[in-house]
């Protein structure tokens, strides 16, 4: 079934919108780039931090020296590496920690030692350390009362704790947040970038003239409508693109330990990029058709650009209160909800009511922005010099 003319007539206006930016270099090497940094940034968190270990170089001297190996073998869970240092005496031990060469000297009696440090000690070495001097001196205590220390050790071993756990989802809920933070930081560069794309489209068509050839043969809201959805897609996939990147990644060094949180978090920051593109773009566009030269969109665009970030640094305080009812209501509001709303989704804080009643006002909203856009769009496009004033682009006249 053939389209209607005025929705072929966007269809192709998108088409072509698309179809230029996506064989663009820019759009190729961006592309490419940002996943190469996405999956890299990924990859350093998995494989680097998460190896980070402490070294700290220790020096042994006299009986002392009996617990060097027990140390090393006790600390090596915790990342911490022990380097085992043979000194041959206290006083040396020491002189060689005032020089730097070593953190501790452990010297006496290794039942009662003195460790000897600049000014502190690894708190996992000190308690490993304190524990294996009591270790040595029940040993000792139990062969002077006659006792095996063999059996008492292999009780001892046996005997453990039993574990409660009071938040047995803290480890999901840090991961959510972790995920919930990028999605909302990637969203808000999204939006921002692509709606100062969509201006700058506005303004160059404008400049050259163009705008005046397109419009004999095609209404300004088509040609509003169409630029829209053709740079949104180019958005999209952009977003698609570098979240299954991310998702392939995360899968590959396991980052995240529940694969659905990944899913859910691309998911949802997919649809919002959607109702949050459309929403910011039809302002953008309209902006952008008050100007007629590039130097002059900070002029327009700059207080859009400055509510986008608000948006974004407002999600860091709905975070870090989710059951506030303010942080609720900004939720859930145009345009806060746009990505504070896809960050809580992935923390796990929204609820379905909520998630609901944002994108039902969210959709009223773009609503709205259509008529108050197609009308700003089709007074302003055509007028070539200096800046259109609001008032002169609501009523369509100079």
């Amino acid at each position: 079934m053939p389209l209607r003319p005025d929705l072929h007539m966007v269809y192709l206006i998108a088409r072509r919108e698309f179809t230029t930016r996506v064989r663009s270099r820019f759009f190729i090497f961006g592309t490419i780039l940002f996943a190469a940094l996405l999956a890299g940034y990924i990859i350093l968190q998995a494989v680097v931090i998460s190896r980070v270990t402490t070294t700290v170089k220790v020096g042994f001297s006299g009986d002392a020296a009996v617990l060097a190996q027990p140390l090393k073998a006790a600390a090596a869970p915790e990342r911490v590496k022990i380097d085992i240092h043979q000194v041959a005496s206290a006083q040396e031990g020491e002189a060689q920690v005032r020089d730097g060469k070593l953190d501790a000297a452990v010297s006496g009696d290794a039942a009662s030692s003195e460790v000897a440090v600049q000014d502190q000690l690894d708190p996992t070495v000190q308690a490993t350390l304190s524990a294996l001097v009591k270790q040595a001196a029940l040993n000792r205590a139990l062969k002077a009362a006659g006792a095996d220390p063999g059996t008492i050790e292999a009780k001892v071993a046996a005997a453990d704790i039993h574990l409660t756990l009071l938040d047995p989802n803290a480890a999901e809920r840090t991961q959510r947040d972790v995920v919930g933070i990028f999605i909302a930081a990637l969203l808000y560069v999204s939006l921002l970038l692509y709606g100062q794309f969509v201006a700058q489209g506005v303004v160059e068509e404008k400049a050259n003239r163009i705008v005046e050839i397109l419009l004999s043969t095609v209404k300004a809201r088509h040609l509003l409508f169409g630029k829209v959805i053709g740079i949104g897609l180019v958005g999209l996939l952009q977003l698609t693109v570098l979240g299954l990147v991310a998702l392939a990644t995360i899968s590959r060094f396991q980052v995240i330990s529940l694969p659905n949180i990944g899913v859910e978090a691309v998911v949802g920051g997919l649809l919002w990029y959607v109702l949050g593109f459309i929403f910011y773009a039809l302002i953008f566009a309209a902006a952008g058709s008050m100007v007629s030269r590039q130097e002059d969109i900070g002029q327009v665009t700059g207080p859009l650009s400055m509510l986008v970030v608000g948006t974004y640094l407002a999600f860091f305080w709905v975070v870090a209160n989710p059951d506030n009812p303010v942080a609720v209501v900004l939720s859930v509001i145009p345009p806060f909800d746009l990505v504070i709303m896809p960050g809580r989704m992935a923390t796990g804080d929204a609820e379905v009511w909520q998630v609901l009643v944002s994108v039902a006002l969210t959709v009223a909203a773009i609503i709205g922005l259509n008529i108050l856009a197609a009308r700003i769009y089709t007074n302003s496009v055509l007028r070539i010099g200096t800046r259109v004033r609001f008032s002169q682009a609501w009523r369509g006249v100079d």
